[in-house]
């Protein structure tokens, strides 16, 4: 992980850049309460974000932390500075990005789906944005639902766009329990896929056993992210499945 260059202004951040990660873990649970009732810290925060960004100085365990408070708190003014983060070459910063932009739910759906206008997005980030929009599961939001699944099912069957990003579409329907995309799926195997393709196989695979869909990593308590980030374990990078099948009784 890398050094950080940030010198936050509120004393109550620097705890966040402490050089002990058991410090930084509990400074991070500890300011949840706080920001969530400080606009003026929560702005702070953001363009401390922001400014590692810009200078690409590198991402610490302090960054990454606030990156996670802000989707923690549904921070909806940090909606473009983790956009943002989607496309840094940091794994770890663009897998909490992908959270905090689920959490936070409609402004940040809005954004996405404007940027999937583009068909020549690039595809890598594409895949994070198209992942982000899993998080709709948490929010009672019919009709950003509506035009989320109507995207998925567009972009599904659209030989323009990259390959990766109807692979994460193929995924992301499974995982929302679209099931009835199945049949276009089976036909995408058949009529472009003829040798397979790994990654819609497994959107098949999971439609099939899971029709309801997966629990997604923004549903995990933020004390498992802590201690995964504190680990450098990525959050939500392979599906748990023995938590899956905890939670579905058909897996008993």
């Amino acid at each position: 992980m890398s050094e950080s260059t940030s010198s936050p202004r509120d004393p109550r951040l620097a705890l966040l850049f402490d050089e002990e990660a058991a410090v930084v873990s509990r400074a991070c649970l500890e300011l949840v309460p706080i920001v969530f009732d400080d606009p003026e810290l929560e702005l702070e925060m953001i363009d401390l974000l922001q400014r590692n960004v810009d200078q690409e100085d590198g991402f610490a365990t302090g960054e990454l932390c606030m990156a996670l408070l802000l989707g923690e708190i549904r921070s909806a003014p940090a909606t473009d500075v983790l956009i943002r983060c989607l496309q840094v070459e940091d794994e770890m910063l663009q897998r909490i990005a992908v959270r905090s932009l689920q959490r936070i739910g409609s402004p940040a759906f809005d954004e996405i789906l404007e940027l999937l206008e583009d068909p020549s997005l690039e595809g890598e980030f594409s895949v994070m944005a198209i992942e982000s929009l899993e998080g709709i599961t948490l929010h009672d939001l019919p009709h950003h639902r509506e035009n989320i699944e109507d995207r998925l099912r567009i972009d599904l069957v659209d030989r323009k766009l990259p390959i990766e990003r109807r692979e994460a579409v193929a995924i992301a329907l499974a995982r929302l329990g679209i099931s009835e995309a199945s049949e276009t799926i089976e036909l995408l195997l058949e009529q472009e896929f003829p040798d397979g393709n790994v990654f819609i196989s497994e959107a098949h695979d999971l439609m099939t056993e899971y029709p309801n869909g997966l629990p997604g990593h923004a549903e995990d308590p933020i004390e498992q992210v802590v201690r995964w980030i504190s680990d450098e374990i990525l959050p939500g990078g392979e599906l748990d499945l023995s938590i899956i099948q905890q939670q579905d009784p058909e897996a008993e």
